[in-house]
């Protein structure tokens, strides 16, 4: 299982439109490569069916992924991307089989970016609602003036504070004031961000929505865009606790208290970098 071949070529991108500026210059668009990949395990029809259904109601391309079953990774497999010694030292408990299996999912799609030199891709996760408005996200993402690498299109649990970086009348870019939002259900991953990510992962040792909290020590510029578009259903039972369930992995406390105070200095020297308006 390999998840760190990291091309350097990237494919063109195709003229969409033209727009007139004043005294007459006219700017060409360029169309961004892009693709919509849905993180789905082949035994999840119910799954596949809601979300796909959405995606068609919105006339947008989107590619199934398939997501890596937990139950059907080997020890060997496990060894080779899993460090138990980081995540004793960076984190306050082992992963499961399915947190494990879900990380490797993104992997594979951070890898699909790469390979087919994507402009970005917006990664989903199967147990998802989206938002009408969610038709306008890649077009507005196309049009964010900053570098970027990481924008966030869900927080399905705990909100952030943020602040408006860059506004339209519809969607608007922000910033994070404390860390991003948990939860990976949803957002665009740019070329520049998924070749970073891959240089760095695996090993893995945290949670996939954990460690994307870390811009700083990934090395990556996250944002948020609000209002977000999609949820998590929160009906759809999990399908990393159908492997094990995380709540029985043995915790340190203390080593969660610490891996709480690192993340606070990490999003910290992540702001003096970010953008403002």
């Amino acid at each position: 299982m390999k998840f760190n071949t990291v091309k350097s070529s990237r494919k063109g991108s195709r003229i969409i439109n033209n727009r007139m500026l004043s005294g007459g210059t006219v700017r060409h668009l360029k169309q961004p490569n892009f693709k919509i990949f849905v993180i789905n395990l082949a035994h999840s029809t119910e799954r596949w069916q809601h979300v796909s259904q959405q995606l068609d109601r919105l006339h947008l391309p989107y590619e199934r992924l398939d997501a890596i079953n937990g139950k059907s990774l080997t020890e060997a497999e496990i060894n080779a991307v899993f460090s138990t010694q980081l995540a004793d030292k960076y984190f306050h408990y082992r992963l499961t089989r399915g947190e494990i299996a879900c990380y490797l999912s993104h992997l594979k799609a951070w890898q699909k970016i790469v390979d087919e030199g994507l402009d970005f891709g917006i990664i989903l996760e199967d147990d998802i609602n989206i938002s009408s408005l969610f038709v306008e996200v890649p077009k507005r993402i196309a049009a964010f003036k900053a570098k970027w690498d990481f924008i966030k299109l869900a927080a399905p649990f705990k909100q952030q504070p943020y602040d408006v970086i860059e506004s339209d009348t519809r969607l608007h870019v922000v910033s994070y004031r404390r860390k991003p939002p948990m939860g990976a259900c949803a957002q665009a991953v740019s070329f520049s961000g998924a070749r970073q990510l891959l240089k760095l992962r695996p090993p893995v040792f945290r949670p996939v929505d954990v460690d994307l909290q870390w811009s700083y020590e990934l090395g990556i510029r996250t944002f948020g865009l609000v209002p977000y578009t999609v949820d998590n259903t929160h009906q759809h039972s999990s399908d990393i606790f159908a492997v094990e369930n995380r709540h029985h992995a043995r915790k340190s406390a203390w080593r969660r208290m610490k891996h709480q105070i690192a993340l606070y200095f990490d999003n910290k020297k992540t702001r003096r970098k970010t953008p403002r308006l």
